[in-house]
């Protein structure tokens, strides 16, 4: 008989470290940092006698630089995530390492219509970020919004 339950892996110890930096250039500069360090990368399995990953990467960083100007809302955004090991039920994997560059710009067309473009993952780092899921490459997103 298999039975498939959740796993209780008793007493665990989490540490690490999680900064974010924020810095005003001016009202119209805005700079974006965050990074974390994870020091858990799995847990003692006392059935499988084996280790099990905790599905995160021990390093990871986000950076965006902020642009409000007269022509419109200009945002350069940067992820990097560390290569680790992934397994939840039957999908188990290495994830990563991948380095993300996206580009966002927003205009308000008139007061109720606004026009945004995203290019994300501009330079097609293809990847999974998380196993079973699909292959993220470069997209191409625009939207017109309406408000009222």
């Amino acid at each position: 008989n298999i039975i498939l339950s959740s796993l209780n892996y008793g007493n665990v110890l989490h540490s690490g470290l999680d900064v974010s930096i924020t810095h005003f250039f001016n009202q119209k500069i805005i700079l974006d940092t965050n990074f974390a360090i994870f020091n858990s990368t799995d847990y003692y399995n006392t059935l499988t006698k084996r280790y099990d990953p905790i599905n995160a990467p021990k390093f990871k960083f986000n950076a965006s630089l902020k642009w409000d100007s007269k022509i419109g809302n200009l945002m350069f955004s940067y992820r990097y995530v560390d290569k680790f090991n992934w397994m939840d039920g039957i999908w188990e994997g290495v994830i990563g390492p991948y380095n993300i560059f996206d580009i966002h710009y927003n205009l308000k067309i008139t007061e109720n219509l606004g026009l945004s473009v995203s290019a994300m993952n501009i330079f097609n780092d293809v990847h999974r970020e998380l196993i079973g899921g699909a292959k993220m490459g470069r997209q191409i997103v625009l939207r017109m919004t309406s408000s009222f």
